[in-house]
Formats: structure tokens, sequence, C-alpha cells
């Protein structure tokens, strides 16, 4: 992938928010990972850093990615079959990712920088905002 890594973090913003609890801390930890693969970039050693990048994603989807799946599997969520496909495909690219790391890919962290910069604007702030509509409706928060 090509492209423009700006120094500049994301900002978590009260927007983003989508009015339950767990989900909008989730997010917010996905900012910071987001951001600290950014830094890392930027300061030219994700190298040696990208391990703590790593161990963060990996948390991610165990914590938030698989409580979402439930979440939504137990209230019915038509788009679930879905939007556990979109979750395996996101822990199948962070894997690739880390073989790509071991194999010495020089690339490797730009390249996992603008896959979760996309993850972030697609995935968590337009289509988990439509899906946990559906929470909300169900009385989650």
């Amino acid at each position: 992938m090509s492209g423009t890594i700006s120094p500049e973090p994301f900002v978590w913003k009260d927007e983003y928010k989508v009015g339950v609890k767990a989900i909008d801390e989730h997010r917010e930890k996905f900012f910071g990972i987001i951001n600290n693969l950014k830094k890392v970039i930027t300061e030219k050693d994700c190298r040696i850093q990208v391990s703590d990048i790593f161990f963060s994603l990996v948390h991610y989807a165990e914590h938030y990615l698989i409580n979402e799946e439930i979440w939504f599997k137990e209230s019915g969520y038509s788009g679930f079959s879905k939007h556990k496909e979109s979750h395996n495909n996101f822990i199948e690219r962070i894997i690739k990712f880390k073989e790509d790391y071991r194999k010495g890919k020089k690339e490797v962290c730009e390249d996992m920088y603008f896959f979760l910069e996309n993850w972030l604007i697609n995935h968590i702030l337009h289509y988990d905002t439509e899906a946990v509509e559906w929470l909300r409706e169900r009385g989650v928060k």
C-alpha cells in the first residue's frame, strides 16, 4: 500500500460514541492502538515496537470482537453472519501481518497502519455504528 501517514493522532470525539458503554470503551482503545502504531512508524521505530502493537490487536480481537459477536448473536441481529465474517477477515489479516513481520517484510508496519485506518473508518465508525443501533433498540446500554 502507499500513502502518507500523518504524525497527527486520531482524536477521540464524543460524536464517535454509540451509547453502549462497553463498545464505546473498546472503540476508544482502538484509537489508542492505531495512534501507537502511527507514533512508532513516524519515529522510525516500528520494527522494534511492533510486537506491542500485535499484542494490543490480539487483545482487541479476543475481548472486543468476540464480545460484540456474542451481543449480536444473542440479540438475533440479522446481519450477524456478515459481521462475524468481517471480524474473521480482520483476524486473518492481522495474522498475515504478523507472518510478514517474521519474514522481514519491510513495509509491514505501514501496510498494517493503512489496513487499521480503513478498519477504523469503514468498520468501526460506519458499519459498527449502524449495527450497534440494533443493540440500542433492544435496550443494551
